[in-house]
C-alpha cells in the first residue's frame, strides 16, 4: 500500500504523504521508510497541515479515535468535515445529536413504540436516545454497527412498518425499505427486522 501511495504522490502535486510508524524498528530509516514516529494526534496534524477547510477521514483503533475526533472539533474543524469509522463493533459514540423539530408532529415521541421483530421485543421510544442504534443497545438488542455516523452501512436494518427521520444526513443512501439506525429516530410507531 505504501508503494502505491508513493506512486500517487509522484503524479498528483496536491497529494502529500506523511507515513507515521508508532514503533520504528532498527532497520527503518526516518525520511525513507517513515516521516514521523509515534501516533497520529492533533499535535502532528497541526505541525503538518495549514489550517484550511479540510475534510478529515479518520479510521483507527478506539484509543486514537476517542482522542483525535474530539481534538479535531476542539481545533475548530466543523463536525460536517470530520468523517470516521472505527475498528470493531460500536467502538466510538457520536456526540449527542439534535433532534429535528418536525418530530413534534401528531404523535409525540413519548407515545411511540419501537418493535424489534427478530427478538420479539417492543419498547416505548425514549426521546433522550440520540438514535435508534443507541436505543436498541440501551435495551439489550444487538445491532451490527461501525461508524455510528451514517457512513458505513453496517447498521442498515429493514423497516417492516413505520417511518424514521434522519437526525443527520447519511453519507450513503440506504436501500429502499431500510434505514441506518445510527443516524435515525422513529417518526411513527416502528417495527424493525432486528
Amino acid at each position: 500500500m505504501k508503494d502505491y501511495l508513493e506512486e500517487l504522490v509522484k503524479t498528483h502535486q496536491n497529494l502529500h504523504l506523511h507515513v507515521v510508524y508508532s514503533k520504528p524498528k532498527k532497520p527503518d530509516i526516518k525520511g525513507t521508510d517513515y516521516h514521523h514516529s509515534g501516533h497520529i494526534d492533533i499535535t502532528l496534524l497541526r505541525l503538518t497541515l495549514l489550517l484550511k477547510p479540510y475534510q478529515f477521514y479518520v479510521c483507527g483503533p478506539k484509543r486514537m479515535m476517542e482522542t483525535l475526533v474530539p481534538d479535531l472539533s476542539a481545533w475548530g474543524v466543523p463536525d460536517s468535515n470530520i468523517h470516521y469509522e472505527t475498528f470493531g463493533p460500536a467502538s466510538l459514540t457520536k456526540p449527542e445529536k439534535q433532534r429535528p423539530s418536525s418530530l413534534e408532529a401528531e404523535t409525540t415521541s413519548s407515545e411511540l413504540t419501537v418493535a424489534f421483530s427478530n427478538s420479539g421485543k417492543t419498547y416505548q421510544w425514549n426521546s433522550s436516545a440520540a438514535s435508534l442504534l443507541d436505543f436498541a443497545e440501551e435495551n439489550g438488542i444487538s445491532i451490527d454497527s461501525g461508524c455510528r455516523a451514517g457512513s458505513c452501512g453496517s447498521c442498515q436494518t429493514t423497516i417492516k412498518s413505520g417511518e424514521v427521520e434522519y437526525v443527520q444526513s447519511p453519507d450513503i443512501e440506504p436501500e429502499p425499505g431500510t434505514c441506518l439506525l445510527c443516524v435515525s429516530v422513529p417518526k411513527t410507531h416502528l417495527t424493525l427486522l432486528a
